[in-house]
């Protein structure tokens, strides 16, 4: 909204000056100053170092620089390549340096900037044994070579040691008071498809490091791929869900890369996976769940957990679900809840490929899943969900989100 001139003391439209001041104009100046001043000084460190090194090879080879004017030039050149080099690398070397650094450590966590610290202490050892290494070589190039392996590693283990804290925290090495580590829970494929682990993780609940292997993977895109529809659309949106989980702050979702081709079925691969990392098993499977437990695993049953919390589907509620296919029984017909529960609709197979308002009838709730059943509207009372008169076309069904 644009201010009145009578409040502002400006013409309309015009923008005010506090608004037109660019909030990095008074840090602009100041850093600028210290550019200048890194590069005066590495123009000077540059060339003492580098008449330093010019004497060093002058005193090495003293049969070549024999005359006078032979080692004016190497200093001369020495002192030309020193006063360059420091020039260019003064302010990449010390103001670009502790810019960032002051922003990292501003936000970096305790636990990460403790991890970030032990590899550079690892990368300045490895630095140390190489010039311990190269020092027999002639010109001061074993020092070179060792500060080379230094610039080097040290930005790598910082990365390393930041991302790998976990594992450092389970050597043993203390890392600053930072809280226990999270318990890890293999992911079944069942329950990536099932989708209430997303509502779990939206809502805070999921208190675990979440391990989604490769296998797994390949099992949610084959069923992805699948022809039959009801399943391509459960595995798109298993991947789907895995796509929200990962965008979720705070949440620690791997996907090792451990498999087992001696073993062709995916469970014994999950056992196997879980008792060697000592990971619990996430599924909604009841013949997983029997056999981990048999396993002396761990298990965490989504169907169990909504047992525990009650259906949310009570008898009388309408629910509105579209009729894919047809019942064991007589003028039944079967539908699905966006989380895969399977409907039973009692008078649903007049109403095939229709998306008809229902009444629930009873939830039956066991280890191996729910199931609904649920009334179809009466074919008598005119309905506008009741089957098309002969001649007619039905009216398309909703597509069913994925």
């Amino acid at each position: 909204m644009v201010a009145d001139q009578s409040e502002t003391g400006e013409p309309p439209g015009t923008v005010a000056a506090a608004d037109r001041a660019d909030p990095t104009q008074g840090a602009r100046p100041g850093r600028d100053r210290a550019s200048r001043i890194a590069r005066l000084l590495g123009t000077c460190v540059g060339a003492v170092l580098g008449t330093l090194y010019a004497t060093i090879v002058i005193t090495t080879f003293k049969g070549t620089f024999v005359a006078w004017d032979t080692k004016a030039i190497a200093l001369a050149f020495g002192l030309a390549v020193g006063c360059g080099v420091g020039y260019l690398l003064g302010p990449a070397l010390s103001v670009r340096p502790y810019a960032w650094a002051e922003e990292e450590l501003a936000n970096i966590p305790l636990p990460e900037l403790i991890g970030a610290l032990a590899g550079v202490v690892v990368a300045l050892v490895i630095a140390a044994l190489v010039a311990l290494i190269a020092s027999g070589l002639p010109g001061g190039l074993g020092w070179l070579v060792a500060v080379g392996v230094a610039f080097i590693l040290v930005p790598l283990g910082i990365s390393v040691g930041r991302r790998r804290r976990r594992d450092l925290s389970r050597l043993g090495l203390p890392l600053g008071g930072s809280p226990a580590p999270l318990a890890r829970v293999v992911v079944d494929t069942s329950a990536v498809i099932d989708g209430r682990l997303l509502d779990l993780a939206r809502a805070g609940f999921c208190l675990y490091e979440l391990m989604v292997p490769q296998f797994v993977l390949a099992e949610l895109q084959s069923v992805a791929d699948s022809a039959d529809p009801i399943r391509r659309a459960r595995g798109r949106r298993g991947l789907a869900m895995l796509e929200e989980l990962r965008s979720l702050p705070g949440l620690e979702l791997e996907f090792p890369q451990d498999d087992y081709p001696s073993m062709p079925e995916v469970d014994a691969r999950l056992v196997r996976l879980a008792r060697e990392q000592r990971a619990a098993i996430l599924t909604v499977d009841f013949n997983l769940d029997r056999v981990a437990q048999i396993e002396g695993l761990t298990v965490l049953n989504l169907n169990q957990l909504a047992m525990a919390l009650r259906p949310a589907l009570v008898p009388g509620e309408k629910l509105e679900v579209e009729v894919v296919k047809e019942g064991r029984e007589a003028d039944q017909g079967v539908g699905y809840l966006p989380d895969g529960t399977m409907l039973v609709v009692e008078g649903g197979r007049a109403h095939l490929g229709a998306r008809v308002t229902t009444t629930v009838r009873s939830v039956i709730q066991t280890a191996s899943g729910r199931m609904v059943f649920v009334q179809a509207p009466d074919l008598e009372d005119g309905d506008q969900n009741s089957p098309p008169a002969p001649g007619r076309k039905s009216k398309p069904a909703a597509t069913r989100r994925s």
